[in-house]
């Protein structure tokens, strides 16, 4: 949202003009458009001083997020607070006289802890340890940033896992995840769903294909028109780094995500039949063109912006579609969705009918009580002890 600065008599506002998503200040008489601190980085959570004179916000380059201020009444106007080498600062607040910033910091293999930093001299406290108390701290893993060409030579980034024990000679079978979205991201958030894989003996990747926020906005636009086809190859490509792996069993790699990170998984069985060897799409959708007639007005305008109007290009819909090439399918899916007031597992039972129709192999189970996706804690427990099992079976 726009903030209103008195104290220059300017509005900020975010604005992705130059190709990120960075700060800008305008005059309130209409003069004077400037970015506050260009930088080739997403910037989001501004938040103004009591007093208006200086304002905080979070910057994400490559999934990693810090924390600058930027004082505007003093010569050397930036000051970068909290720069981790990776971790995910957020929710930053400042203190009523300004001199202090209270804000979340947490890191892939350790969850949020409140922290404080002094303003002038970037001196921070952690005010809380609750990971200390954990039992579970010496068995989570950290991932390792990793980068590979895809097919075009796009440059796709990505977050790899691997078990404690991958030194030894055994090989272990993977687990490549997709994000939701499709304009999201992966980034250095501390995901039990990934830990729980691991600890069941999984090499686990998380790329961010195209499409992808975080990036700039020409890598965020790279998948328009081409839902599950060049962000799908840029999945293919990370499989074939995870095969070049010693430790990755190639006979037993999977693919796994919640909401496009299901839709996408949906397309993998169909249009890279013989790439995975498992799928699990969780709240996934299979038909744009249904899609397109029975949901809500955003969702709609979505797909008008990322396809085109549907009446000009129906053949764009369908051809993201991959309920159309249902008869490719060769690899055993396990459907898993929410199941809420309304139908809305419709979406996953509609691919199940398709996959029944041509002699797939395949499951399908809905977990009550929920809304579209598997949240709460007791469904998400059975859900991903259910995954596993399907894993071992398959």
């Amino acid at each position: 949202f726009p903030i209103i600065s008195k104290s220059t008599n300017s509005i900020i506002f975010p604005s992705n003009r130059s190709g990120w998503i960075n700060y800008w200040r305008k005059s309130l008489n209409g003069e004077d458009l400037n970015i506050l601190c260009p930088e080739e980085s997403d910037q989001t959570e501004a938040q103004l001083s009591p007093d208006g004179s200086s304002i905080s916000f979070v910057s994400n380059t490559n999934g990693t997020t810090r924390l600058t201020a930027i004082n505007f009444n003093e010569p050397i106007k930036k000051k970068k607070l909290v720069i981790p080498e990776i971790g995910i600062v957020s929710s930053p607040s400042w203190s009523p006289n300004g001199d202090k910033i209270a804000y979340y910091f947490g890191t892939p293999s350790s969850p949020s802890e409140l922290y404080l930093v002094n303003v002038k001299n970037a001196k921070k406290i952690q005010l809380t340890s609750l990971n200390k108390l954990s039992k579970l701290k010496t068995k989570l893993v950290s991932p390792k940033k990793i980068s590979y060409s895809s097919f075009d030579n796009m440059k796709i980034s990505a977050y790899l896992y691997t078990p404690p024990n991958v030194k030894t000679s055994k090989k272990f079978p993977a687990i490549v995840i997709a994000h939701g979205g499709p304009t999201s991201q992966f980034m250095d958030f501390f995901r039990s769903d990934v830990q729980y894989f691991v600890q069941n003996g999984f090499v686990v990747m998380l790329p961010n294909i195209r499409g992808s926020s975080g990036y700039g906005k020409k890598f965020e636009d790279s998948n328009y028109q081409d839902w599950g086809h060049g962000d799908l190859r840029d999945i293919v490509a990370g499989v074939d780094i995870l095969k070049s792996l010693g430790y990755v069993n190639k006979n037993k790699i999977s693919i796994h995500g919640t909401s496009y990170g299901g839709c996408i998984s949906m397309s993998a069985v169909c249009y890279a039949p013989d790439v995975f060897h498992t799928a699990i799409p969780h709240a996934g959708y299979s038909d744009w063109l249904d899609f397109n007639d029975v949901q809500e007005l955003r969702h709609r305008q979505l797909l008008k912006y990322k396809f085109g109007d549907i009446n000009n290009n129906r053949h764009v819909y369908k051809r993201c579609s991959p309920i159309y090439q249902v008869s490719n399918v060769r690899t055993p899916v396990f459907l898993v969705h929410g199941q809420g007031r309304q139908p809305s597992s419709d979406a996953s039972l509609k691919f199940a009918n398709a996959l029944e129709k041509e002699y797939k192999t395949f499951e399908y189970k809905i977990y009550p009580n929920e809304c579209y996706y598997v949240q709460s804690k007791e469904n998400l427990a059975e859900m991903y002890q259910d995954i596993i099992e399907f894993l071992n079976r398959f």
